[in-house]
């Protein structure tokens, strides 16, 4: 095996190491700031929260 083999073992490491590290990094921050913690609650908040059905009455028709 040449030497030349061993140097791009030791960078594909680094750069998988380097891509591992920053994956963590920003799942960390994400958790850290909230972003994945409720990401379906605006639809459940959508679903649950309905505004009061309209009376019925004369404002609703058409005026003269």
């Amino acid at each position: 095996m040449a030497d030349y083999a061993w140097a791009s073992v030791y960078w594909m490491y680094s750069l998988m190491a380097l891509f591992a590290l920053g994956a963590a990094f920003f799942l960390r921050q994400a958790l850290r700031s909230g972003a994945v913690s409720g990401d379906e609650a605006p639809k459940y908040r959508m679903l649950e929260d309905d505004e009061p059905a309209p009376q019925a009455g004369p404002e609703l028709g058409r005026q003269p």
